[in-house]
């Protein structure tokens, strides 16, 4: 009954606002959806099930003050429940982004089994010219180019398992842009993360075209050490390829770390899409692990996988113009780790969509190869 409420209250607020869009307003524009997922937990052996709640509202707010000034605003509101908001310690905590500096959040509801968590994940003003672009604030700085690990993305890592997060992590951040030719720019931001530990991330990033190949130089500093990359996208034949090489060099008491992406991808007939690649991380672990409860599973742009060598592989099927399926795995075959992901999606409407997605994760153990954990979600989202 709980559930039914919450989600009439925010579809007649999403109303409410869509209605305000008229001529008289078109400079303030507000978009954002309302979703409503339940979340099952099982153990290795589908014996112990843990299960939770969450209903997630987002609004994206912009604001086109004149010709060059536009300001942005977005916000998460997510209300969890269920046992395992009651049996994760310190629950509340861990909704927040950490890479953020500042906290721009509030925990409204902080009891055993209901949290009710709000936080500005953007808030930026951007100054705009022909060829010049200024934005000061909470931002995306998206500079990755593969689909699912990106080496070059040092302000906002992606945690490819978050599925439910589209729009990605922001940055506490300055960036200027300039447009060198119609083809491509240079980039320079600065920007501060994690709170209670302040520490600065600046680089630059040239982008170009040659050959029908985008592809960019990345120069800079993150945290304490010098860094340095290249990206591209392009494609051979009808296929797709992408890749991403970062480089972060040896420096004071931290050693050096190599990240490479290789990735291509192709549109077949019958609506299949077909995707593989390959992340390799030289800090990464390179045999199995007994305990993976142990292993630093946050990821961050030294951190995409915890294991060395990865394999990723996914294909998508569009069986009919609403229905879509799909399946994929990550392999570390070092470690012995193997992750399983296969996904449906339905569109009832314009607006709203259904989706089922399941995650299961494998690993060696010390007797045998066997599973780990097994989650299935499956979701309600309303677009306004």
């Amino acid at each position: 009954m709980m559930r039914l409420t919450l989600i009439g209250l925010f579809l007649l607020l999403a109303r409410i606002s869509a209605a305000q869009d008229s001529a008289a307003v078109k400079r303030f524009e507000l978009r954002g959806y309302v979703k409503d997922m339940q979340i099952l937990n099982y153990d290795r052996g589908f014996k112990t099930l843990i299960t939770s709640n969450l209903i997630h509202n987002r609004l994206n707010m912009r604001w086109k003050i004149d010709e060059h000034w536009k300001a942005g605003v977005e916000l998460r509101n997510r209300l969890y429940w269920g046992e395992q908001v009651s049996m994760t310690p310190n629950f509340a905590d861990n909704l927040r982004n950490k890479n953020e500096a500042f906290n721009m959040s509030i925990t409204w509801i902080n009891s055993t089994s209901l949290v009710l968590h709000t936080n500005i994940d953007r808030l930026w003003l951007e100054y705009a010219t022909q060829k010049w672009n200024a934005r000061i604030g909470r931002q995306r700085i998206n500079w990755g180019i593969a689909s699912t690990w990106n080496p070059n993305d040092l302000f906002n890592t992606f945690n490819f398992i978050d599925f439910d997060y589209e729009e990605r992590p922001g940055s506490d951040a300055v960036k200027f842009q300039y447009l060198t030719g119609p083809m491509s720019n240079l980039e320079v931001t600065g920007a501060l993360t994690e709170e209670g530990n302040l520490r600065g991330i600046s680089a630059a990033r040239y982008f170009m075209n040659w050959k029908n190949y985008d592809i960019q130089f990345i120069g800079g500093w993150y945290i304490n050490q010098p860094t340095f990359g290249l990206g591209w996208s392009g494609s051979i034949g009808q296929t797709g390829f992408k890749g991403e090489f970062q480089q972060f060099v040896n420096h004071g008491n931290v050693g050096a770390q190599t990240n490479l992406v290789l990735e291509a991808d192709r549109t077949f007939k019958g609506g299949w899409y077909m995707d593989t690649g390959m992340l390799y991380n030289s800090s990464g672990i390179d045999q199995p692990v007994p305990d993976w409860s142990t292993i630093n599973l946050q990821f961050s742009p030294k951190n995409l996988m915890p294991t060395k060598w990865n394999v990723l592989y996914t294909a998508t099927k569009q069986i009919t113009p609403l229905l879509t399926a799909g399946s994929g795995f990550v392999y570390a075959p070092q470690a012995k780790l193997l992750i399983i992901l296969p996904q449906v999606g339905y569109e009832l409407t314009t607006d709203l969509d259904i989706n089922l997605v399941w995650q299961s994760f494998f690993a060696q153990q010390t007797d045998a190869f066997a599973g780990l954990s097994h989650r299935i979600y499956f979701r309600l989202k309303y677009s306004f």
